[in-house]
């Protein structure tokens, strides 16, 4: 039994540890974060049409590869 005792005691160390020091600090962190203002210039658009071409790209040169040479079975 006093084993399992100290096991619940541990836990209720770990359980204080993290509510004492670590949740505050994460806390902190978090309320920094929202105090940042977010940019102000819209990236999406420009991001979505560089990935989209890109693919596409991607796409014609493996079509062009795979009609150019045909498949060699073994």
């Amino acid at each position: 039994m006093n084993d399992q005792e100290d096991r619940i005691k541990q836990r209720e160390a770990l359980e204080n540890a993290y509510d004492n020091f670590v949740e505050p600090y994460v806390n902190q962190f978090i309320i920094e974060v929202n105090a940042q203002p977010s940019p102000s210039i819209d990236v999406t658009l420009p991001g979505f049409c560089c990935v989209s071409g890109w693919l596409v790209l991607t796409l014609l040169y493996c079509f062009w590869m795979r009609w150019r040479s045909p498949l060699k079975r073994f």
